[in-house]
């Protein structure tokens, strides 16, 4: 059974001999994929196991808080695959090899000798939360699921392009309005502007975001951050002088004014339609009723690239019988720092993050 105060020790204070790292391979559609596989120093025999899956960043599996998380759920007492998927690694959706992928990364998973088969789960961060419910529609990938994480996700993708763009999301008539990450934007409008109707011509522009998410993700520091002016500059310079204007909307110098939402939500509306008519399983919509596999959900507060109205939307879409619970906490965030108003609300939240951790530990194991 795992344990919940080694994880703690581990992800608080993290020594190396705890766990063992090493780098193996996996195959999809016959080709060969790296991964990494953490597990427990102590002990011998067969563990619960988990593969869990990066979103849309370019550090990818190494990406420092990944790698903090998944060290201490292998010292808690499991075996952990992950992945590495280079489709999202190049910040491209490539939702038509997502299914692949996760098949592939779960049946890696099973095969390992050190793993229980009976006790394994899927757990997935931002865009890979919601691919991981997708995919667990497979009847492969269900038949070898006892639950899954989904921490982060989106369920409309016209309401996630909407607020990569404006800020903007609600539920249940409450309308809410936060200034967003716009390293979001730059992915969404980085695969698809260049194929939405009357801007076939931007490719250079659609490139030059692109770019602009790689090296922000390169850098790991927040997009808004005034360091990413220069990259700015450079990028808008090289572009036609007929696309500086569209290009200072998206990529605005910091301390610039925002876009105008006028403008920019028809926009976000046609882009999220591109993006559907490219590729359409990037939308959940059609799997989120048949999901037969066990979920715990959950989504940071002050998330500022994927609003956590998201997730509540994702528990309303599945059947109720598979929610193991949802947790929307004020100690995550998807980009930047979570925001906590004083030393009692930081202790409700601790509490709050340290019971859905122990469910998430509990959920295969």
């Amino acid at each position: 059974m795992p344990s919940f105060p080694r994880f703690l020790r581990e992800y608080y204070r993290p020594a190396p001999h705890r766990v063992r790292a090493h780098e193996t391979t996996y195959e999809r559609a016959g080709e060969r994929l790296p991964a990494t596989v953490y597990s427990p120093s102590h002990g011998r025999g067969r563990r619960p196991g988990w593969v869990v899956l990066h979103g849309l960043t370019y550090t990818g599996r190494t990406h420092p808080a990944l790698v903090r998380f998944v060290r201490a759920v292998a010292a808690a007492g499991n075996v952990v695959l992950v992945p590495d998927i280079p489709e999202w690694r190049a910040l491209r959706v490539a939702p038509t090899v997502t299914r692949n992928t996760i098949r592939a990364a779960v049946r890696a998973l099973h095969e390992r000798d050190d793993v229980d088969p009976e006790h394994t789960g899927l757990f997935g961060f931002s865009f890979g939360a919601t691919q991981s419910i997708v995919a667990a529609c497979d009847p492969e990938v269900e038949s070898r699921l006892r639950g899954i994480a989904a921490w982060g996700g989106y369920c409309d993708v016209h309401r996630l392009f909407r607020f990569g763009m404006t800020g903007e999301h609600e539920l249940d008539g409450v309308d809410y309005c936060t200034p967003p990450d716009p390293y979001g934007c730059w992915i969404m409008a980085g695969n698809y502007l260049a194929h939405m109707p009357g801007f076939e011509h931007y490719a250079e522009l659609a490139a030059a975001l692109h770019r602009l998410a790689l090296e922000a993700g390169k850098r790991q520091v927040l997009a808004t951050d005034p360091v990413h002016d220069d990259a700015k500059r450079r990028l808008r310079a090289q572009l036609p002088s007929t696309q500086h204007e569209l290009f200072d909307m998206l990529a605005p110098l910091s301390g610039a004014p925002g876009p105008d939402l006028d403008v920019v939500r028809p926009m976000s509306q046609l882009l999220a339609d591109t993006a559907l008519r490219i590729d359409p399983l990037f939308d959940p919509t059609p799997f989120l009723p048949r999901l037969r596999v066990p979920t715990l959900f959950a989504h940071g507060r002050d998330d500022i690239l994927i609003p956590f109205t998201e997730t509540i939307r994702l528990t309303r879409a599945v059947d109720p019988s598979v929610v193991r619970g949802i947790t929307i906490t004020g100690l995550y965030a998807h980009s930047g720092g979570a925001r906590l108003r004083s030393p009692i609300a930081a202790l409700r939240e601790s509490a709050r993050f340290a019971g859905l951790l122990r469910r998430v530990l509990g959920l295969v194991g």
